[in-house]
Parts: structure tokens; sequence; C-alpha cells
């Protein structure tokens, strides 16, 4: 899908649900050919719809099979601040709560195995380099 109409989704649901979308369920992933009508406003549906045309006029039984969407979602870099601490995702979508404090998905294995979230310090070496030597 085109820009124009992912940004449409996405104002639509935050209006409508007070959240934008990232993860989607599969079963709605399943789900394309509801929105092949929308090809005529959004030039990348339209693509999608012409390619699907063809492949069905080569193999019309494939009408009965589902057509699936792609979802990819981009996921900001961690912020690394002055004292080496990590600032991951603002909202992360995947917090979870473990012994009583909220902690990133991502990083609950240095907790699991260190019981702390681990920091960046720069090696001596670069510390040297900094300071002159």
């Amino acid at each position: 899908m085109g820009p124009k109409f992912v940004e449409l989704s996405q104002v639509a649901s935050h209006l409508q649900r007070g959240r934008y979308l990232s993860y989607v369920a599969p079963k709605v992933m399943a789900r394309a050919r509801t929105m092949l009508p929308l090809a005529a406003m959004d030039p990348g549906l339209r693509a999608v719809a012409r390619r699907w045309g063809a492949k069905l006029l080569r193999r019309p039984w494939r009408v009965l099979r589902p057509l699936h969407l792609q979802s990819i979602m981009i996921i900001q870099p961690i912020d690394m601040t002055a004292d080496g601490r990590a600032s991951m995702c603002d909202g992360c979508p995947d917090m979870t709560v473990h012994q009583g404090e909220l902690v990133w998905s991502c990083r609950l294995e240095e907790q699991l195995l260190f019981r702390t979230t681990l920091r960046a310090v720069p090696r001596q070496r670069d510390m040297n380099e900094t300071v002159g030597e």
C-alpha cells in the first residue's frame, strides 16, 4: 500500500480507537481482499490488485484462497545517554512486568541473567584517546 493509504489507516484507527496501529492480528492479515475496492484511491494498492488479477487469470481457483497482507514495523534505534544508559523505544508496545518493575521485553534477558539492565561504557583505550594520551 502507498504511504498516503497507510497514513489514512493510522489516522482512522487513532480517531476510532484512540491508538495507532502497531501489531495486526494474523486473521486480519488474511483479509487483504476486503481492501481491494480501495485500490481506486491508492496507487500501491492498485498495483497489488493488478498483480492479483493477473494471477487469477492464470490460476482462477486461487480466488478461493485468502489474499494476505504483510506488515512491516520499524522500531526506533536505542538512544544512548551521556552516562551510558540506553533509552529504548518511546511508548514501547512490548513492555512487561518483571519483579514488580516495567522492563522492555527485548531486554528482559539482561534482567534474568544479570539482575539489571546493562549500560554501555567506553573502552579503556577510548577513554585515554579522549584525554589526549
